[in-house]
This record gives structure tokens, C-alpha cells and sequence, in this order.
């Protein structure tokens, strides 16, 4: 018998602890002000330990996006299954990230702190490359599952879905338009797609 499991669960339970003492003193001071003793001092471990378990501030704070990531796609996930069209599910999928973005507390800390001069860890959301192609992955995934005759190859459906989600970051972060009107724009961009791919077959 092997306590591997045991090893494992008792790693996410500290990395879970560290990263929610991380988004507590981020909420708190800010970013700029964040310090890995900080998160040590309020998780009641050592510096070392946050050191060990994450290596810089900088992957700190990737892991908490990350993290966050998946709240999305969970919804993301139930509002297009829900679906039966894929411009409905694409619609709906949309609208559920968006409505998520503005009830998630991490992400609006981020953003109100953005707007008071401390924006050291939007970037991280933005360009993360992690993040993008975790989110695009995931969407992928999704489609191909739902709908196995979707009229795109696999590498230019990546790239229809990759701009969806740099879309909605996009918005995200720097809304142009309300939420309804994004979520329409979004949607007759990728139903112009399917148009034109059907109609050249």
C-alpha cells in the first residue's frame, strides 16, 4: 500500500490554503504590497514553505488565476451543454463568463485595484498563455464532444475558439460595449465563420 494519495490530497489541501491566505492579503494591502511572507504569516506556515510550494510571486499569481479559471469553465461548461444549437450554446457560454466575471471576487479585486494605479497582476491575466490555451482547450473539447460534425478542422477550430476567448478577456478587462451587445458581437462573428466554412464545402 502506497500513501501517494494520501501525499497528494495533503499537497492540495496546502497549495489550496496558500493560495486563499494569497487572495485574502491581496484583497487586503493589494499586489504590489503582496510579500511571500505575507501569505506565509496568514496560511501560519514558513516563507520557505510558500518558496517551495510556488517559486516566485510571479507564479503566485498564476496559480491563483488559474484557479479562478476553472469557476469559468465550470459555468462555462453548464451554459453550453444546455444548449442544443451551437450558436445558442456559443451564446450562452458567453454570457455565462461574462456574468461570472462580474460576481468573481478575485477578478473584480484585480480590477478596482487596476483602477487606483496597482495593475501588477492584470497582465498576468491577460498574457498568460497558460490561461488562454487552457480556456481554449477546454472549449475545444467541448465542441468536438457536442458536436462531432462541426465544419471545421482541428487546428482552425482552435484558432475560432482561441479568438473567443481572447474576446472575452478583452471585454473583460476593458468593456467597449454592455455585456448583452458583446455577447451578440461574439456570437455573429463565430455564426458569420460557420456560414462562410459551410457555404465553401
Amino acid at each position: 500500500m502506497t500513501d501517494q494519495p494520501y501525499r497528494a490530497a495533503v499537497r492540495t489541501m496546502l497549495r489550496d490554503r496558500l493560495l486563499d491566505a494569497a487572495e485574502a492579503a491581496f484583497a487586503l494591502d493589494g499586489w504590489r504590497k503582496l510579500t511571500m511572507a505575507r501569505v506565509a504569516d496568514r496560511a501560519g506556515v514558513s516563507r520557505q514553505t510558500v518558496y517551495n510550494e510556488f517559486g516566485t510571486k510571479h507564479a503566485l499569481a498564476e496559480q491563483l488565476v488559474l484557479r479562478e479559471l476553472g469557476v469559468f469553465l465550470d459555468v462555462v461548461a453548464q451554459r453550453f451543454t444546455a444548449e442544443t444549437e451551437f450558436g445558442d450554446a456559443i451564446t450562452a457560454a458567453v454570457d455565462g463568463a461574462l456574468t461570472t466575471a462580474r460576481t468573481n471576487d478575485l477578478l473584480r479585486t484585480v480590477l478596482d485595484a487596476t483602477h487606483s494605479g496597482d495593475s501588477e497582476l492584470l497582465p498576468i491575466i491577460l498574457q498568460s498563455r497558460d490561461l488562454v490555451d487552457r480556456a481554449t482547450e477546454f472549449l475545444f473539447e467541448l465542441v468536438r464532444s457536442g458536436y462531432p460534425d462541426f465544419p471545421l478542422d482541428d487546428d482552425r477550430l482552435m484558432v475560432a475558439l482561441e479568438s473567443v476567448v481572447r474576446l472575452v478577456l478583452s471585454h473583460i478587462s476593458s468593456p467597449s460595449h454592455p455585456d448583452d451587445k458583446t455577447v451578440a458581437d461574439i456570437s455573429w462573428a463565430v455564426e458569420t465563420m460557420i456560414a462562410g466554412v459551410a457555404s465553401s464545402t
